[in-house]
């Protein structure tokens, strides 16, 4: 069996294609999960590999039967308590808004205490050892996760001592070309993690090179291109992809336009961008909308009183999909609409890192507001004139998306590498 270990939207989004190629191949594979507080049921990429006949489920789940009766009563109150909250996160903007989020912020803190309790008591290298001996794991695949968040630890220690290997796959797009690309962080805190593992992949070359100059063994670490942005998968996820968005209130002949933004830590100029919303707002002729980051957490209140439609709860490949032109700063979710053969904006003058699409030439570099709004002008005359070229863009998305080998079979490199790296269990 090849395990895979996922926590967030965002590893999601780049593991499950992986285990969707391997699974039509007829590999035997599962998905377990190691964020307690993620919801499951809500996430439309899971629900297809449900469909597929995959095991989807929390880790905690499915190996907890000989944990004994303790364990499933906290289990049980702390899956409640996570219950509860992600049911209360679709009411966020009701009229008992304030008195969901008391509730909300109970039920959640009962919920990580009952988790902390289990994580002390019960998850330990034992227990990991008799997952994986019941599993008949082969292969374990994390994302990029320190080794001390949830319990990727005791699986990392219980692979070793049973010689299973262990690879880390890529959570995201890496795309900054300067270093210290994020703030409060230092190179050794942000890659120590990964010399606990066997096998690291990447996305690019760019990023291979970040971790070696960072102390991290090259011969570990392979280029395999993105997973979730090749062609193969792209096309599926159109197709899969729940329609929540709806059209029949737009005003024809306005150009539709969504900035998308990105975590305050990668050195962001906050106040500038708040004033960029400002700006955004007083331009007639657009419907302009903000998609806060995926990851954005408490920087959500930020958001809450924006002059400009805070679109957050609809997804990020629909609303490049809707928009005329999509406005980012350091996202690797540009790729979506260029490859669409949309216009893309970016705000260099929001942040002060350097990034591959710049470099590459491969968008609008914007680097004032007045630039900004000059250049929205004229997109609204003419949606197709940029100053960036195709081959630019091909240029970029072959070394973003395929590791600079050109139209490589990436899902099939990532399956083939992970069948290889596989222990035999006959």
């Amino acid at each position: 069996m090849y395990l895979f270990f996922i926590r967030e939207f965002n590893d999601i989004d780049h593991i499950t294609p992986i285990v969707w190629k391997m699974r039509r191949d007829n590999y035997p594979v599962a998905v377990y999960c190691l964020n307690p507080e993620y919801d499951l049921q809500s996430d439309y990429r899971l629900q297809f590999l449900k469909q597929l006949s995959i095991k989807v489920s929390f880790i905690y789940d499915e190996f907890g039967q000989a944990l004994g009766l303790w364990h499933r009563i906290i289990r049980l109150i702390g899956k409640t308590c996570f219950g509860i909250v992600n049911k209360l996160n679709h009411h966020s903007r009701s009229l008992f808004s304030n008195a969901f989020a008391a509730l909300r912020r109970c039920a959640q803190k009962l919920g990580k205490k009952c988790y902390k309790r289990s994580r002390e008591k019960f998850y330990n290298v034992s227990w990991a050892r008799n997952v994986l001996e019941q599993s008949g794991a082969q292969v374990l695949c994390f994302d990029h996760i320190n080794p001390d968040r949830y319990i990727a630890d005791i699986f990392l220690r219980a692979a070793t001592e049973k010689s299973i290997p262990t690879l880390a796959l890529p959570h995201g797009v890496f795309i900054y070309t300067n270093s210290y690309v994020r703030t409060g962080s230092a190179e050794e805190d942000r890659y120590d993690k990964f010399n606990r593992f066997d096998y690291i992949i990447t996305q690019n070359a760019l990023r291979k090179e970040v971790l070696v100059r960072a102390g991290v063994n090259r011969e570990k670490i392979f280029v395999l291109g993105s997973a979730r942005y090749c062609d193969e998968w792209m096309t599926l996820n159109t197709s899969i992809l729940p329609r929540t968005m709806k059209t029949n209130t737009e005003t024809p002949g306005r150009l539709k336009a969504v900035f998308m933004t990105t975590r305050f830590s990668y050195r962001i100029d906050v106040k500038r961008m708040l004033k960029t919303f400002d700006l955004l707002s007083e331009l007639e002729g657009m419907q302009m909308v903000v998609k806060p980051h995926t990851r954005t957490g408490n920087e959500a209140k930020v958001y809450e009183n924006i002059p400009l439609t805070n679109v957050a709860d609809f997804s990020s490949v629909e609303l490049c999909e809707w928009a005329d032109v999509v406005l980012a700063i350091g996202s690797s979710i540009i790729i979506e609409p260029l490859k669409q053969g949309k216009p893309v904006l970016y705000l260099k003058y929001l942040h002060e890192n350097t990034t591959q699409y710049e470099e590459f030439g491969a968008c609008w570099t914007i680097h004032d507001e007045t630039e900004l709004k000059d250049t929205l002008l004229s997109l609204q005359d003419n949606r197709t004139k940029v100053p960036y070229t195709d081959e630019n863009v091909n240029r970029f998305l072959s070394e973003i998306i395929y590791g600079g080998r050109g139209e490589r079979d990436v899902l099939g490199d990532y399956e083939s590498f992970i069948v290889n790296r596989a222990v035999s269990r006959t």
